[in-house]
């Protein structure tokens, strides 16, 4: 029988289909690493070439090592500038301001994280990434910085200052770099400075006028005792009003500075201090005050006098604020210090008229009052709580405030307690 080949003519099993293939790779990269060993020697030639026969021998080994020692010195330059290409970038990154370069297509190239939060975003940070493009754009044709600022009506109201430079190398544009500023805060001071401003106008011209037009009137009543005696207590009153308005300025400019030197201060001195005021004008509106004794280790650390006008603005304002009924006993106002392990409390607490719902966010603002007709007659500069606000936050505290309308109202400070007790 005769013997037949496993295969037919013209075919091949797959290991030797797989062993010619690799052949194929193994000369193709045989061939090719030739050729880069080649290239890569003549390019040490030319270089060796360029750099000139050593001195003395004149060796070929001489050279290399002094191409050695160039590439040496090329790589330590390429990692300084490694680092400090890593430096700038983290330094950018970290920046709270957004920054972000594009190149001469408007193409983004580098954007931190304070700038990337505008780019594919939504709402009102989509109009803000338009608004920075268009400052780029306009500041690549103009070839001159742009600045400007918008708005953004996103849930809460920002303002961002966007200024766009140019970039040029030599007479070509190489793009432009973006600086994003959230001016939010700044405006926001800055508002409040030119409402407190022409607030304290309006509050200083209604008791000026008054001593203007009393004063008058009293120079034509002279010879008059009894209209010279009631405009002159009116006088008086005028003066003593504008006084306490200008105390609280500058309490509240005092505060605003936090420009005080802390010092460990026992609260049962500061409610010493302003107590015998305090039951005197409780005394005149026929509403009782109660002091409970303040405990030895209620110690915080602050300022005393900052800390005293805390105190008498805040039960001023609950003795100020209840209406005492024919009839009915004497309206309270009740005030606890506690010491906790970290917090010092004070607590106080009236049954007053009470504040609505409606005004509650905004008892704290400057010049801010519930009932203006009310406070002008209790002689209210509506400063006090304003102040109260302020000097609980220099001394890193909260103030809250839990009132029913009708029924009363208690306000709760709490301090950090002095470590030095």
């Amino acid at each position: 029988m005769p013997i037949r080949a496993p295969y037919a003519a013209g075919h091949m099993d797959t290991v030797t289909v797989v062993a010619i293939g690799v052949a194929v790779v193994a000369l193709v990269v045989a061939a090719i690493a030739l050729t880069a060993r080649n290239r890569y020697a003549a390019a040490v030639d030319a270089t060796l070439t360029r750099i000139g026969p050593a001195e003395g021998d004149g060796g070929r080994g001489a050279r290399v090592l002094r191409l050695a020692e160039a590439l040496d010195e090329l790589e330590r330059s390429l990692a300084r500038a490694q680092r400090t290409r890593a430096q700038l970038a983290g330094a950018l990154e970290a920046a709270e301001i957004g920054i972000l370069i594009t190149d001469d297509r408007g193409e983004v190239t580098f954007s931190n994280e304070s700038a990337r939060r505008y780019l594919g975003a939504r709402h009102g940070e989509a109009v803000a990434e338009v608004r920075i493009r268009e400052a780029i754009d306009e500041a690549v044709l103009g070839r001159a910085p742009v600045e400007r600022e918008e708005e953004l009506f996103t849930p809460r109201r920002r303002v961002l200052k966007l200024l766009a430079v140019p970039l040029e190398f030599g007479v070509e544009s190489a793009g432009a770099v973006a600086y994003i500023i959230d001016v939010t805060e700044e405006r926001r001071v800055e508002a409040m400075r030119r409402d407190f401003i022409a607030n304290v106008s309006h509050e200083l011209k209604t008791p000026l006028g008054a001593l203007a037009v009393l004063a008058e009137t009293l120079a034509a009543n002279i010879e008059d005792p009894a209209i010279a005696l009631r405009f002159a207590d009116r006088l008086a009153g005028e003066a003593t009003r504008l006084s306490k308005l200008l105390e609280d300025i500058l309490d509240l400019s005092q505060a605003e500075a936090r420009s005080a030197a802390f010092e460990p201060v026992p609260f049962e001195r500061v409610v010493g201090d302003v107590s015998t005021g305090l039951f005197e004008r409780a005394e005149e509106r026929g509403v009782e005050l109660v002091l409970h004794p303040v405990p030895a280790e209620a110690v915080v650390e602050g300022d005393r006098r900052q800390l005293r006008s805390l105190v008498h603005n805040i039960v001023d304002n609950a003795i100020k604020y209840s209406e005492p009924e024919r009839g009915d006993p004497a309206p309270r106002v009740e005030v606890r210090v506690v010491a906790e392990s970290d917090v010092v409390v004070l607590e106080v607490a009236d049954q007053g008229i009470g504040i609505p719902d409606g005004h509650l966010d905004r008892i704290f603002e400057r010049f801010y009052r519930v009932d203006r007709a009310r406070s002008r007659a209790t002689g209210g500069t509506g400063l006090g709580l304003s102040i109260v606000r302020h000097v609980t936050l220099n001394h890193g505290g909260t103030v809250a405030v839990d009132s029913r309308h009708g029924e009363g109202t208690t306000f709760t400070v709490r301090l950090p307690r002095s470590e030095a007790r």
